[in-house]
């Protein structure tokens, strides 16, 4: 789905993200879990070089095709049918679950198709995050997120031919393909690889009520 392309274009970074090959957010981590507002949600753009600017005042199908948006309709994403055009289906409702507490937890299910091998990808989950503090009563409207990582990497100043590199530090808890060992240990690995303030995050919006 293109929303899900868009997004993962911030986690191809290599291995430093965040996987897990199994659903790692219960229902006591999703009770209480922040809320989204009903209608058109928009990505902001991920590419600087290649802008495409969007007027949201007007119809979604007078957006560019470049844009990247999705549905919110009473508890259920629906993502666009195509490159193109205002049709669109729903998305599985295990494709984004979202965790409660002040920084909460945006477990994506990829849609990928089989390896060459014809194999299933067995690392389907990925995860982003936002702050989620104080907990929102409203809906929300806007979320600015950042992509769960499994490390973060340090300079390697042994006396190894690799002496100048740098090397992926793993939080605890995460074994060698970047797995937690926990849902704890996911929790405290979004609070570690959050930017510093004066980093700019990705925006996802709500953009308007309808389609058209």
């Amino acid at each position: 789905m293109r929303f899900f392309a868009a997004l993962l274009v911030l986690m191809l970074g290599g291995c430093d993200i965040a996987v897990s090959d199994k659903n790692m957010l219960e229902h006591a981590d999703t009770a209480g879990a922040p809320r989204f507002e009903d209608g058109v949600w928009l990505m902001s753009e991920l590419d600087e070089e290649t802008p495409c600017p969007v007027d949201t005042s007007q119809p979604v199908s007078k957006w560019p095709d470049c844009a990247t948006w999705v549905v919110h309709r009473e508890g259920q994403w629906f993502a666009r049918e195509g490159n193109s055009g205002i049709a669109t289906k729903a998305m599985p409702r295990s494709a984004v679950t979202v965790s409660n507490g002040n920084i909460a937890i945006v477990q994506l299910e990829s849609d990928k198709p089989p390896v060459g091998d014809g194999t299933v990808d067995p690392l389907p989950y990925s995860f982003a995050a936002f702050d989620n503090k104080p907990a929102a009563t409203a809906k929300l409207r806007s979320v600015r997120f950042w992509i769960v990582m499994c490390g973060r990497y340090e300079r390697n100043d042994a006396d190894t031919p690799d002496g100048d590199a740098e090397i992926l530090v793993r939080f605890p808890g995460f074994d060698e393909k970047c797995r937690p060992a926990s849902t704890q240990v996911l929790r405290d690995a979004a609070a570690a690889s959050r930017p510093s303030a004066s980093t700019e995050l990705p925006d996802f919006h709500w953009a308007r009520a309808t389609l058209d």
